[in-house]
């Protein structure tokens, strides 16, 4: 089955103006064939600029500002580029390449950690636009240990809403779900973050499998100096040919 690469992107300075670029040459060093999908939230295009001519690559301007993580699902859905999608954020780096057509799961996160409960309020607030909500919320909460088999100790979240996903468990997910309903509750950073506990639960729910498996790469907090390896300690690394991981993750405040 086909897959395709979709990049969330946002753009405000020179420095994370290298991002997508690095990202999408090291894209085409691993998978010159693949097509790639550049979903622009809400850049200043005063910053924007290709390094190189890029081929295969269309660009999305989204309309929906801040949604960041969930836009990826959102046009997706719309317009089906392949059968399935490997998603990720502007700041992670292909150093080897996986070859994705082997996986043959539904869905699996690239990386996971632990559900922490972090702000439950607006866990419970995003919560309330989906479907079907109430199997989420009782996991959220707690109330209910091992609702629908699973034991809410082993639920892990999903970081970044990275993913590999087929099209057609996305499109399941959207009809009992409604996600796309999400971009009247997603509109911060915050909200970013707990969409990625809301998305670990219902890949859970929809791929039970995932319980045991939990991601591709690990928890995050096996990465490199996790939520502080930025994009200048990456260069270097990456000077010395010292990559840390198949796919690196560089972290910045945006």
């Amino acid at each position: 089955m086909s897959y395709g690469f979709i990049i969330t992107r946002h753009v405000n300075s020179e420095t994370t103006n290298k991002y997508w670029n690095q990202n999408i040459k090291l894209i085409r060093t691993h998978y010159p064939l693949k097509q790639i999908v550049i979903i622009d939230d809400n850049s200043n295009y005063d910053y924007v600029k290709s390094e190189f001519e890029y081929k295969n690559i269309t660009v999305i301007q989204s309309e929906f500002h801040g949604r960041g993580e969930l836009l990826p699902f959102i046009y997706f859905l719309k317009h089906k580029w392949f059968d399935n999608a490997v998603i990720i954020h502007d700041s992670v780096f292909i150093h080897k390449r996986i070859p994705f057509e082997q996986i043959g799961l539904p869905v699996i996160p690239l990386w996971h950690h632990t559900y922490d409960k972090e702000n439950l309020p607006n866990l419970l607030r995003i919560t309330k636009f989906l479907k079907h909500k109430l199997s989420i919320e009782k996991i959220l909460n707690g109330n209910d240990v091992n609702i629908l088999g699973m034991n809410r100790d082993k639920f892990k979240l999903c970081f970044g809403v990275q993913c590999y996903i087929n099209l057609q468990f996305l499109e399941r997910i959207e009809y009992k779900y409604n996600i796309s309903n999400l971009v009247h509750a997603v509109h911060c950073r915050t909200d970013r973050c707990a969409l990625e506990r809301i998305i670990g639960i219902i890949f859970s729910l929809e791929y039970s499998n995932l319980l045991n498996i939990n991601s591709l790469f690990g928890s995050i907090f096996h990465h490199k100096n996790a939520f502080s390896y930025n994009y200048d300690a990456y260069v270097a690394d990456f000077n010395n040919k010292n990559a840390p991981h198949s796919f690196v993750k560089v972290w910045t405040g945006r």
